[in-house]
């Protein structure tokens, strides 16, 4: 732990971080996958349909294999992620905004 903690402080020091590229779309997840978007994680507790999918990869979320990640994430609340898969087209744009500008606590980062 101490070693991962020295390791991070020298690439921020040495400015070695850079940001990644996003990766391609995939298929459309099956029900119960994660998706993230930056520091954001949201599990699909609700199916989607392809037109869903197709707007969630528009605004940048993708799927993500969580068993090889080591970064850590703000889980999005069960309550915001079934509204917003819910939502109409209108209301969507609106609760995604909610979601990615609400500030979320330092105890929900997983």
């Amino acid at each position: 732990m101490l070693i991962d903690v020295i390791k991070n402080g020298f690439r921020t020091i040495f400015r070695v971080r850079h940001d990644r590229e996003l990766p391609p779309a995939g298929p459309k997840p099956a029900f119960g996958s994660t998706v993230v978007y930056n520091r954001l994680k949201m599990q699909l507790i609700v199916p989607i349909d392809y037109e869903q999918w197709e707007w969630l990869t528009e605004k940048g979320w993708r799927t993500l294999d969580m068993r090889s990640n080591r970064r850590r994430y703000f889980k999005v609340p069960r309550k915001a992620v079934t509204r917003l898969l819910h939502a109409d087209e209108t209301e969507r744009e609106i609760l995604l905004l909610q979601i990615l500008e609400h500030r979320y606590d330092r105890s929900r980062l997983h």
